[in-house]
């Protein structure tokens, strides 16, 4: 019998501490740092005070000479130290990934396709353990399987894995006519418009969608969806729109309140509640939205508040100056928001810190199957504070000439062409120039959206 001692001032983690539970040794360790979380787990030992010689002295003897409480701490041991096993970590990371999978939307086929998954990857319950892991060190840390069991062996799922990771998801043609005639997952593009310019906004959508249907020629105009991005609420959104020629039931989207609410006008305008839950981690709610106020030379806009977007007027001269000390005096406080000047600098939109309009984006493109890439993005040369954070991306940004909010925020810079005169963005060699109708007819023709 013996006891395996650490008595170092600080012990970031412990991994010897581990290694003498697998031979059914009972510790002693430091209460400083990482024995702390093991002896937790393992439960085979005590922790002493690496300052104090009478505790450690007294911590061994108690060990060996308590006979009772050393098996108990061996037997411990030896039991749970399955728990810091290469099988054990997998389990708990992928069950985070399970929980955060059934708490994330997805398509009919990509549920299909999860499904597959499971079939493939489930293993069958671990052995228990031995008396001591020097007999069962593997600890069957590889996925093979007896092929007796009936079960895959790690070569075959593996293939089985790509080969269903791999595989394309059915056409609209192949899928089962009984299904509804119309939804955004079956679209190939998408054509979203993020134009901050309010006043101008109804003719631009205008002809963005003369310039899709003139390309679709009228047969493959259901190829592409429409999705409307702005830092207007719901009703402003449609009050904008019916200046315009097309109504909201004309957009697969409706992305309002600056990303922090999504809207499904084909769906009665219905409100993604999985998106809703996504941004409310870390939203502090009613806590910051009368904070602002005395933060701030703000005026809270009640008529404009969403549950989850604050509208503030802002009646700084120097905006810039006061949103940046804003942010500061929330982060000191220890309040996390984002803040989006919008509505040409004089509204300030206080939303939670996972949303965004660049996040709508990414989240519509999982949700209906659609890649980054098959995306084009319309902005004008100027917009809200979250401007420059839509041009970054693996999708097409277009940017419209002399199109643009006349914003009083500084450090909201016109996008620039490049020296050589051609229609690349210094930022990026994925942003085009477009001004006339005719460009944008003949750009939807050069990306192959129809």
């Amino acid at each position: 019998q013996g006891v395996f001692i650490n008595p170092a001032l600080v012990e970031p983690f412990g991994l010897t501490l581990i290694e003498a539970a697998s031979y059914g040794l009972p510790i002693v360790a430091t209460k400083n740092g990482g024995p702390v979380d093991i002896l937790k787990a393992l439960n085979n030992g005590l922790l002493v005070d690496p300052h104090d010689h009478e505790a450690i002295a007294d911590a061994l003897l108690k060990l060996l000479t308590d006979k009772s409480l050393w098996h108990e701490c061996r037997k411990n041991g030896l039991k749970n130290i399955r728990n810091f096993s290469w099988r054990e970590h997998c389990k708990t990371y992928l069950s985070h990934i399970e929980h955060c999978r059934n708490n994330y939307p997805t398509t009919t086929q990509y549920s299909d396709r999860h499904r597959q998954l499971d079939d493939v990857t489930t293993c069958p319950e671990e052995p228990p353990t031995s008396e001591s892991l020097e007999e069962d060190i593997e600890l069957k840390f590889s996925i093979d399987v007896d092929v007796m069991t009936g079960e895959l062996d790690a070569v075959t799922r593996q293939q089985k894995i790509v080969e269903i990771l791999s595989r394309k998801s059915p056409s609209a043609g192949e899928k089962s006519k009984g299904g509804s005639s119309y939804s955004p997952g079956r679209r190939k593009w998408l054509c979203v418009i993020a134009v901050d310019g309010h006043e101008t906004l109804p003719a631009i959508i205008e002809k963005i969608a003369r310039a899709a249907a003139a390309a679709a020629g009228g047969s493959n105009s259901t190829r592409i969806g429409f999705v409307l991005m702005t830092g207007l609420n719901l009703q402003e959104t449609k009050d904008v729109l019916s200046d315009s020629q097309l109504k909201a039931e004309d957009f697969d989207a409706l992305v309002c309140c600056s990303g922090s609410e999504i809207h499904y006008p084909w769906r009665d305008v219905e409100m993604d509640e999985d998106y809703e839950s996504h941004i409310q981690f870390r939203w502090p709610g009613e806590n910051v939205k009368s904070i602002i106020t005395r933060l701030a030379e703000t005026t809270i806009e009640l008529s404009h508040c969403r549950p989850r977007c604050y509208s503030y007027l802002i009646r700084s001269e120097n905006k810039a100056q006061m949103v940046e000390d804003l942010r500061v005096k929330l982060r000191m406080r220890g309040i996390r928001c984002k803040l989006v000047c919008s509505n040409a600098g004089t509204r300030l939109n206080v939303i939670p810190v996972s949303a965004s309009r660049s996040q709508a984006l990414r989240y519509l493109s999982v949700r209906w199957g659609i890649e980054l890439t098959r995306s084009v993005l319309f902005l004008g040369e100027r917009g809200d504070t979250d401007h420059k954070d839509l041009i970054i991306g693996l999708h097409r940004t277009v940017i419209i000439k002399k199109v643009s909010e006349t914003m009083a925020v500084n450090g909201n810079e016109a996008c620039e062409e490049d020296d050589g005169g051609g229609t690349v963005a210094k930022s990026s060699s994925r942003v085009s120039f477009v001004e006339g109708f005719e460009e944008f007819q003949e750009l939807f023709k050069i990306l192959g959206c129809f």
